[in-house]
């Protein structure tokens, strides 16, 4: 039986071209698609006996001239670039991956794990671990909270080789060992003038089965059970290890703490010991991570263990802390991330964690990720009627325990001292006769004092509108799904909504500034904002303030009170103290003639349901 490669004819079927699909689904992420792929199956393949799973990424050199496994493979890329010469595309892959055949040594990327089960059953020619692996194409037998389940995951290695080419070797939990090598390229004419299918083999190539021992590229000699994954030609890429380290520091922050995996790239080992300092030292990079880091590892965190529905429960971890990013990584029981959830409050700074605990949630979830298994569709679950009904009770539990954490937050951070100077001023309220809900017997039930910042705060902040790579934190907090309701659009890009009747239901400009030249920041010599009901029972804004000049055109700018910025906010209507509509845009008031040492009111609402500490700053005619 002949050791060789192989590429089988395609029998005058399909043509095979230059963009498979399962390799293109990971181009342009190749390293990180690699860090996730790899480490996902070995966890899924760790052995029952085992207290967690070794993986290793070491990259050679090795020489190739006498070696019939790759340069075995320069006849076949020749026969290509005939039958390809008038598809440029085509063309210039193969040219690339040629000029590997001329260097003296290349580049091969190992990947060992240990603590597994191996590649079992390579004796067989179906229904295997083997097969599924090294020969079958969208085929995948887990379940669960195991990882890949399109059988696609197997083409990121691939995606990494300028060869295409890949080997595995196994020795499997049975004493069984195995090994053959797969380049993944295009149809082309044999000599002979059968075309082939594009995926040739290499092994015995009567049948195109495994040689039925180990081999090796470089000194290292597998000894213990396990897998190991050759790819040929590895990306020339003289940062894959930093690549590599962040995406399994992102991906695989949860297992990594729970002492379910160690992973050692090059040099560097990555275990829950060393985990603390490489987080440090990567968190520029991974900053979502860095949060996340901090909420499961700091002492402010809230745990919960939520239900949902009959599917089982969910892990949460919550911690409220400026900086945060406002997501939560969502996870599988193995410690495997999925998605970063996100709008979820566009108000409160918070990070979290959530792990489906229960194997029936990871596998109803399970049902609706997307083949790179990085987010949830609907359509792709059996039943996505239910499947969205489902997954909106599970973010808006979320969303319902952010806020109640924010509330907590915000009740805790209250300074009892100087409070005074903050509460409603009594008389102003009761002097206003115009509103019988306004005055000193029922203001307790019509008046909700909320937190404010102090007149020096609001003398001394400035406003930040938020650059495009935040624009999903300016949300309707009362969608479904935290779906964006308001997005931040570029420059010049609004929604003014009715000017006249003063609606402001338009969208926050990127960038938009108050025009300096005519208008200065101004001191009121006194200013209260707290909550009341309107005549209509809704619950507004009443801000009563005085000025210290004059001015005939004042803008009011209103923001979200946060501990390190403010954030704009839409104004939905506004009103004066004689209930006429004043003219507002975005988050600015319009008002004209005012005068030194006179009292105004005015009441108005914002954009969300949430209760905001509200800051206010007001500008007057330059001087």
């Amino acid at each position: 039986m002949s050791i060789c490669w192989n590429f089988p004819s395609n029998n005058n079927g399909k043509i095979s071209g230059i963009s498979e699909a399962g390799i293109e689904t990971f181009r342009g992420k190749q390293l990180k698609s690699l860090a996730r792929e790899i480490c996902q199956n070995s966890l899924d393949a760790k052995e029952a006996s085992k207290d967690k799973v070794i993986v290793e990424f070491e990259l050679y050199e090795v020489s190739f001239k006498d070696d019939p496994r790759i340069n075995g493979l320069k006849e076949y890329f020749k026969l290509a670039k005939e039958y390809w010469k008038e598809n440029e595309k085509t063309i210039r892959f193969l040219e690339k991956a040629e000029k590997n055949f001329k260097k003296d040594k290349i580049r091969v990327l190992r990947i060992s794990d240990y603590n597994t089960t191996g590649l079992v059953d390579s004796d067989k020619k179906k229904n295997s671990t083997w097969n599924n692996l090294v020969k079958s194409s969208g085929v995948s037998d887990k379940t669960g909270s195991s990882g890949g389940s399109y059988g696609i995951g197997k083409s990121a290695p691939f995606a990494c080789s300028d060869l295409r080419t890949v080997f595995y070797n196994t020795l499997d939990k049975t004493g069984l060992q195995a090994f053959q090598g797969v380049a993944n390229l295009v149809s082309f004419e044999m000599e002979d003038g059968t075309t082939t299918q594009g995926i040739g083999y290499y092994g015995n190539s009567e049948n195109n089965t495994a040689i039925k021992n180990m081999e090796n590229f470089g000194s290292y000699i597998r000894k213990e059970c396990g897998t190991d994954i050759y790819v040929i030609a590895f990306s020339d890429d003289e940062e894959w290890e930093k690549r590599i380290i962040e995406a399994i520091l992102e991906n695989f922050l949860i297992a990594i703490l729970k002492n379910n995996i160690e992973v050692k790239v090059g040099r560097t080992l990555i275990n829950k010991e060393t985990l603390n300092s490489l987080i440090e030292e990567h968190k520029d990079n991974i900053s979502l991570t860095y949060n996340y880091y901090q909420v499961l590892t700091g002492n402010e965190s809230e745990e919960m263990e939520i239900p949902l529905r009959d599917l089982g429960v969910f892990r949460l971890y919550l911690a409220i802390k400026k900086d945060f990013k406002r997501t939560i990584l969502i996870s599988r029981s193995n410690g495997m991330k999925i998605l970063d959830g996100n709008r979820i409050s566009g108000s409160i700074q918070f990070s979290g964690v959530c792990i489906l605990e229960d194997e029936k949630i990871n596998a109803y979830f399970r049902e609706m990720e997307t083949p790179q298994h990085d987010d949830w569709e609907i359509d792709r679950h059996s039943n996505p009627k239910e499947a969205e009904k489902i997954k909106k009770e599970f973010f808006r539990i979320l969303r319902e325990k952010v806020k109640e954490k924010g509330k907590e937050s915000i009740t805790d951070e209250m300074d009892a001292v100087g409070m005074g100077e903050y509460l409603p001023d009594i008389q102003d309220i009761s002097s206003d006769s115009e509103n019988k809900k306004e005055n000193i017997e029922n203001g307790k039930k019509t008046f909700e004092c909320q937190k404010i910042t102090t007149l020096e705060a609001a003398r001394n902040s400035t406003i930040e509108i938020s650059d495009e790579n935040e624009e999903e934190n300016y949300i309707d907090e009362s969608s479904e799904e935290g779906e964006i309701e308001n997005e931040v659009p570029s420059e010049g890009d609004f929604n003014l909504g009715d000017k006249k009747s003063g609606t402001g239901n338009g969208t926050i400009g990127n960038g938009e500034k108050l025009d300096l030249s005519k208008f200065s920041h101004m001191h009121p010599s006194s200013i209260r904002i707290f909550k009341v009901s309107d005549e209509n029972d809704n619950e507004v804004y009443k801000m009563i303030f005085k000025l210290n000049r004059n001015t005939k055109n004042a803008v009011i700018e209103v923001s979200i009170a946060g501990e390190d910025r403010t954030i704009p906010i839409i104004i939905k209507s506004v009103k004066n103290e004689n209930r006429e509509i004043l003219e507002s845009k975005n988050n600015r008031i319009n008002m004209k003639n005012l005068l030194k040492d006179t009292k105004y009111s005015i009441l108005f609402s914002l954009n969300g349901n949430e209760n905001y500490p509200v800051e206010v700053k007001i500008y007057g005619d330059k001087i």
